[in-house]
Parts: C-alpha cells; structure tokens; sequence
C-alpha cells in the first residue's frame, strides 16, 4: 500500500467513524411528536439533560428542544440553532407551530438545514423559574434620589430574587446556557453547529464563541449587546437610545393624517396623570414606569406605531390599559437571568447620580430604558453576576462573523455594534437605515437578505454593504 493510499484509507476509516459517531449520537435523543405542533408538521421535540452546576456537574436540568430537519437533504448544510432575545424567551415554540417557523425562520433556512431551538433553562419548556413576588413593587421608587431610596431598592430586590425557585435558580447565567448548547450540539453528532443570536441572543453567542470558537460553522449577531461595557454605560447609552426612538416616532406621528398626537406633550402629561393616580386600568392604578415600560416596547418595532399612539389618546383620557405592562409574560424569569450576567457591585452608591444623567439623555421617560430598568432592578441581587465586562477575546478558530444593526434600535443602540466590529477583525458589520429593534426578521429585507446569505455560504458581504 502506498502512502497517499494509506492516507486516503485513514481520511475514509476518519470519516465512517464519524458518521456512526453522528448516528449514535442522533439516536441518544429520544425524538418524539411535539404534543402542540399539528399532525402534519414534521416538526419532532425532545428532552434531554444537562448538569445544573457547569463547573461541578451537580444537579441536573431538563431541557426541552426541538428540531425541524432540512426540507432539502441533499441541500443539507448542517445545524442552526437560534436564540431570539429575552432574555425569557423559548426558541421551541417558533418551531412547534409552522406559521410561525415560516415567518422567523424563513423557507431558505428551512431547506438548507435542520433547525434546532433550546429553551433555555429556567424558560419555558425547561423548567421554568417560579417567583412567588411580583418583579417590580410600585411603592419602590426605580429612581431613588437618596441612599434612603437606594437601600429600598436593594431590599425589594433581594426580596424578589429570594422568590425565585427552580432546580436552575442559582445557575441561569449565559455562559451556562452556552454550556447546555454545547451539550445538545454534541448529543446532535454534530462537530459544528451555526448560530443566529438576535438581541440577548448576541449575548448567548459571544459567550459561545468565546468558550467554543471551534464549534461555530457560522455566527451572526443581529441587534448586538456590548459586553465590554459596565452596566452604567449601557444605561446610559440605552437611555439617548429611547429619546432617539421617541423623537422618531413622533416624527412619524406628525407626519400621518389619522395620527393626532402632539407625543412630547402627551407623554409628561401621561406620566403627570400617574403620578396622581389618574390613570386606570380597569381599577387599578397604572404607574409612570407601567407607562415608560409600555412605551418602550411599543418602539420596538414602527408596525406598533399605530397602536402606540392609540394608546396616547385613550391614556390623555385617563384609560392607561393598553400601556398597563404586567409582569405576567414572564418577567421574573427575565430579571433572575439578566442579573446573573450584568454586574451591579460598585453601581448603588452611584444610582442618584446616574438617575440625573440619564434624565438628562431621555426626558421624554423620565430616563427609562430597558437597561435601566436591568441595572436598578438587580442591585442587590444576592446572586453575584459571573460575567464581567471585557473587550472580545477572538480566537483564531473563530469564523468570520456578521453583524448586524438598526440606526435607531431602541434597545441594542448602534455604537455597541461598532464597538463589536472594532473588537472582532474578522467581522463585517451589516448597517441598515431606520427604526425598529433588530432587522430579524421583519424590519429590514436588505439585511435579512444579508443574514441568509452568509448563514448558508458562509460568505460575508463587501464591506461597503448598507441596507
């Protein structure tokens, strides 16, 4: 036997272990109908566990995952796994119902590889946390302008996180969750996997790539949350990015017939409503941070636009509920998530301090964001968050990763975008023109367009591209 035919032999005995080891592995996990997809839907669920505690193996967790194989096998590319934001948010649901496949995923995608969505623990269908107190008490001021108002603001947070309860509780920060991924993509038989990571789930995939470069095929960050950054800096950021979209849509306002709102006016005297009690749903009392909050996620996308400024018209008429925001969609698992990866220490004594300078950057609410709305809601948190802020760490097994962002995101502003792009040489960041949280998948066509493209050639667009 010569020696090109002994490598030859080696590559071939190489690559039919790996497939039996693909096989082997594909079997491990028990695929079954999914109980809510319709009978006709190839879609196929599972459970599968993974240790509570990463760095001990302790305790176990259940995940619940699903996965919809390539419609076109010989097309086949490999596996994309997704996260859609939240953080909150299962994945297994946007493949359990087609409509909503075909709309997040898309039939391109769908063709070309098998489609793997995670609950993440504590979310969902994976053993979701329980919190028996409300996430947010109205009494307690998220602005304290006093160390009195600071250590009540410590103490409702603490007494919420003390509420929470699940065999995760204690474990649901992202580099865990990026550790159950690695998991499933190892039960998969799969030595790559692809990954769309879409608002918190630009956080899921850098902690990804940062402790599995190897393993990523493809990574796009859509909507991206600058990790080098201290939890103060997203605030304030976040805060001048809620004033942009505010003006934004008030520009949009202004210019439609059916509009009729003056929108600066009507938001101080919504808030002042409020404040006085004023604003109803049904017969509760509707709070100015219910108002902010309700707002805010109305910016998330101009296809809300209308509604929000039917909303303006029914609050000045002292009817609050459609911008009542309750904590009944999840939110406690949100904050025992995110106060797991945004450090606070050090944050409390500044929170007076910091209060001004974001009402300052966003009068329109008072200086309420999202990431606001994080760092005062987990200082305090009794849980000691395990990621710090660091610039990227790219290794050299990293591929080359797309970015893409929103010129006004109300959530993910566009500086943390080009942050990532300065930090990270082998990227190519994606800039699409207007407003809206993330292009994926319903805001920007170019950019989406952009986004298939590379997942499946793993081809990343000129440098010049703008949508």
């Amino acid at each position: 036997m010569t020696k090109i035919q002994s490598v030859m032999l080696a590559v071939v005995v190489a690559s039919t272990m790996f497939t039996c080891a693909q096989a082997q592995a594909r079997e491990a996990i028990d695929w079954r109908t999914c109980p809510e997809a319709p009978k006709d839907h190839p879609v196929r669920c599972a459970t599968v566990r993974v240790p509570a505690d990463w760095s001990t193996g302790r305790g176990q967790v259940t995940l619940r995952i699903a996965r919809l194989s390539a419609a076109d096998e010989a097309k086949r590319v490999g596996v994309l796994m997704f996260n859609p934001g939240g953080p909150g948010s299962g994945a297994v649901g946007y493949l359990t119902q087609p409509q909503y496949a075909d709309q997040y995923i898309g039939k391109s995608l769908m063709e070309r590889f098998d489609v793997v969505g995670i609950d993440p623990r504590g979310v969902a269908g994976s053993e979701p946390i329980q919190c028996s107190e409300p996430a947010h008490d109205p009494a307690v001021d998220r602005f304290p302008s006093d160390a009195e108002g600071v250590r009540d603001l410590m103490a409702a947070n603490v007494a919420f996180a003390e509420s929470c309860h699940g065999t995760s509780a204690e474990h649901l920060d992202t580099m865990s969750v990026a550790h159950d991924m690695d998991a499933v993509r190892s039960l998969l038989g799969e030595q790559q996997i692809s990954f769309l990571g879409v608002s918190y789930g630009s956080m899921l995939g850098r902690a990804y790539a940062e402790r599995f470069p190897d393993r990523l095929r493809a990574l796009v960050l859509d909507g991206i949350v600058d990790r080098s950054l201290g939890a103060d800096e997203l605030a304030v950021d976040d805060a001048k990015a809620v004033q942009d979209s505010v003006n934004w849509f008030a520009e949009w306002c202004a210019g439609q017939d059916g509009c009729g709102v003056d929108v600066p006016d009507a938001l101080r005297s919504i808030q002042d409503m409020a404040d006085r009690g004023e604003l109803k749903a049904g017969q509760a009392n509707v709070t100015a941070r219910e108002v902010q909050m309700g707002v805010n996620a109305r910016l998330q996308s101009p296809g809300l636009y209308p509604d929000l400024a039917q909303a303006l018209k029914a609050a000045r008429q002292g009817d609050g509920t459609a911008l009542d925001q309750s904590d009944s969609w999840g939110y406690g698992a949100y904050r025992s998530i995110i106060c797991q990866d945004v450090d606070t220490r050090g944050i409390a004594a500044r929170l007076p301090e910091l209060g001004r300078t974001v009402r300052e950057a966003a009068p329109a609410l008072r200086g309420y964001s999202e990431f606001w709305d994080i760092m005062s809601g987990c200082v305090g948190w009794p849980i000691p968050a395990r990621w710090q802020p660091h610039p990227w760490r790219p290794a050299a097994q990293l591929p080359p990763v797309l970015l893409v962002s929103g010129a006004h995101d109300v959530a993910t502003p566009r500086p943390w975008a080009e942050n990532t792009r300065r930090e990270l040489p082998n990227s190519m960041l994606v800039r699409w023109d207007g407003d809206g949280h993330t292009a994926w998948p319903m805001h920007n066509e170019c950019a989406n367009a952009r986004t298939v493209d590379y997942l499946i050639t793993r081809t990343l667009p000129p440098p010049t591209t703008a949508c």
